[in-house]
């Protein structure tokens, strides 16, 4: 064989092993398609407006969404507007007696109030019903129960898992209404909590109190539906999903096991067993100096070891790419990131459709244990008709 016949035979080897290697390497990276609609009718607990707090302008409604502290420290609530509050998912906890963690209002009783979104029999004739807040933008309630009515949930499966929408601080979950109607119609019930972040404020001093309500809150919001006679028969207890924004991001982490603000007695629940984390609250560095949520350098963000799919906004300059990934490399669980190119804090349109679609298919994989769902999330490297994101790869950690 001649020197030319080789270096010709050695230059078609390598090229055939460099095909194979990119043939190899795209069947592991792929742009996903969007889910279809969730094919199951969506039905939820009342949350009507009284008919006398009618004429509220959205600035009003606002405040009683988010806890408004007014002058000589009345707070508002969204309790206060309800039509039905005996029919709406609301009721009372006791905060626990510990002062470091809660401060002023230790021992105070509190008023929690949700909706639930969940898969129903098919309805003859829906009540669609319209919140009276920014025109409905955030959707309308597909069918909402009346008092006394009993929820008829879908018989296409014995049990649900249960997912936990979170809100960002000093928001609300009315944000949330066609997020909430989306997951119950791909066979989620699903809890909506109106935290009310801005009650029991003290105008000055220390409010650090909230950071330790929000798990207790969410854990007793979990706590009532898997207790209760209209929902606990269909919920999968075990098998728990939170979704935060933000503040609800930070919720999350803290109710899967990281300790809020490093202490050791705050609030965690271990039937949450997947978390989705949007732009979350783990601190952030201002004017050279560096805060921590979860202890000295995010370190009990090692407690973490269910899965988490986080999504960073490249131009968050409230919750920074600088500070949430790192805090990723921390998570000792089955971990995913999703970078949002070129979006703020809170994201447009197109990348809110992005994050619903990768939650889609990261809860069915690790709350329903749907095998083509894993595939799809370790594969993936975009989601194909919002904008523009892409899977960091080098932080994917994978299921053992």
């Amino acid at each position: 064989m001649t020197h030319l016949t080789r270096a010709v035979l050695s230059t078609i080897i390598l090229s055939l092993i460099v095909l194979q290697s990119i043939s190899t390497s795209d069947s592991y990276a792929r742009e996903l398609t969007p889910l279809e609609a969730g094919s199951l009718p969506v039905a939820s607990t009342n949350f009507m407006i009284a008919d006398e707090h009618a004429s509220l302008t959205d600035s009003d409604i606002d405040n009683y969404l988010i806890g408004e502290t007014r002058l000589f420290w009345q707070d508002r609530y969204i309790a206060d507007l309800l039509a039905y509050p005996e029919a709406a998912w609301s009721f009372n906890i006791t905060v626990p007696d510990h002062e470091e963690l809660y401060g002023h209002i230790s021992n105070e009783e509190l008023t929690v109030t949700s909706f639930v979104t969940y898969p129903t029999e098919v309805i003859d004739n829906p009540r669609p019903y319209d919140f009276p807040y920014h025109n409905s933008a955030y959707g309308s309630f597909q069918h909402m129960l009346m008092p006394g009515e009993q929820p008829k949930i879908s018989k296409a499966r014995d049990k649900y898992p249960l997912i936990v929408l979170s809100h960002g601080g000093s928001a609300h979950g009315v944000y949330d209404i066609g997020h909430a109607n989306d997951l119950a119609s791909q066979g989620y019930i699903v809890a909506v909590i109106m935290y009310g972040d801005n009650r029991n404020l003290k105008l000055f001093g220390n409010n650090e109190h909230r950071t330790y309500l929000r798990p207790l809150i969410t854990k007793a919001v979990v706590d009532s539906l898997i207790k209760s006679p209209t929902f606990g028969s269909y919920i999968e207890a075990d098998n728990v999903g939170i979704s935060g924004h933000s503040f609800g991001g930070f919720t999350a982490l803290a109710s899967a096991g990281a300790k809020a603000g490093g202490e050791p007695n705050a609030s965690t629940d271990p039937r949450t067993k997947a978390i989705v984390l949007a732009a979350p609250w783990v601190g952030r560095t201002h004017d050279g100096e560096t805060y921590y949520a979860f202890g000295d350098e995010n370190e009990s963000l090692k407690n973490i070891t269910i899965p988490t799919i986080s999504f960073v906004a490249t131009k968050d300059d409230i919750t920074t790419p600088e500070s949430i990934l790192p805090a990723m490399k921390l998570l000792n669980g089955p971990t995913y990131v999703i970078e949002l190119v070129d979006q703020p804090h809170t994201f447009e349109d197109g990348s809110w459709r992005d994050r619903n679609n990768w939650e889609i298919i990261f809860f069915n994989a690790h709350l329903k244990d749907d095998k083509a769902a894993q595939a799809l999330l370790k594969e993936g490297t975009s989601m194909n008709g919002g904008n523009v994101d892409r899977q960091l790869m080098e932080y994917q950690r994978l299921p053992e």
